[in-house]
């Protein structure tokens, strides 16, 4: 990752950064398949099909000057965080009461992001609001999961998607305001620090759902 950054900041995009930006995805996808994948349940790979789509948005968003490869990235991004709201989604029910306060904190976030954009959007206005919306639905159905996974695994992947947010957020506002302090370290680390974080979280999960199986159906004592 650290490498991918280097190259970001001191050299060409082009062709540099398809190398490095390849082997680091590269690597985290073939984690995902090997630890998270699983033939015989569908919903548990909807992280892996998700980061597939990230993968393939990502390298189209290399060239993020060229329009019509940053809408497809746009829209692949879209995709794989609908994939990742599949696999944060519960039939446990949920207090509407503890949805209230995220609500509001949605609301201000998207208003104080929104008044440094607002203007420049353009014709990017509806795939930004789409693209912000889904983002919040992902933050949503992963913060519900409180009481229904175990901590350890809660609260990474709430990491995980508030650090995935933070990178997001942070681009959007390169590209449609002005320049931030640090930008393109902290729109790369971030992105790759809540992708790790969101899938880690999910294995923390599965491993916990193995040992209450354990738990619930002790072997016999002989």
């Amino acid at each position: 990752m650290l490498v991918d950054i280097y190259t970001k900041i001191n050299m060409s995009d082009i062709p540099y950064r398809y190398i490095t930006k390849t082997i680091v995805l590269g690597g985290l996808l073939l984690f995902t398949r090997y630890y998270c994948y699983d033939k015989n349940n569908k919903t548990s790979n909807y992280l892996y099909y998700g980061f597939i789509l990230f993968f393939i948005g990502d390298i189209l968003i290399i060239d993020h000057t060229n329009t019509i490869r940053f809408v497809a990235s746009m829209i692949l991004f879209v995709a794989g965080k609908v994939c990742y709201t599949l696999r944060f989604k519960h039939k446990e029910d949920f207090s509407i009461k503890r949805l209230i306060p995220f609500f509001i904190v949605c609301f201000m976030f998207l208003a104080v992001v929104y008044d440094f954009i607002y203007h420049n959007l353009k014709l990017y206005f509806i795939p930004v609001t789409l693209y912000f919306f889904i983002s919040l639905i992902m933050i949503l159905f992963a913060f519900i999961r409180k009481g229904v996974v175990n901590n350890k695994s809660y609260y990474i992947v709430m990491l995980g998607v508030g650090v995935f947010l933070f990178s997001e957020t942070t681009m959007v506002i390169k590209t449609f305001y002005g320049d931030v302090l640090y930008q393109d370290f902290l729109i790369m680390f971030c992105y790759a620090l809540g992708q790790y974080l969101i899938i880690i979280g999910v294995l923390f999960e599965n491993k916990k759902l193995t040992e209450n199986s354990v738990i619930l159906y002790p072997k016999n004592d002989k």
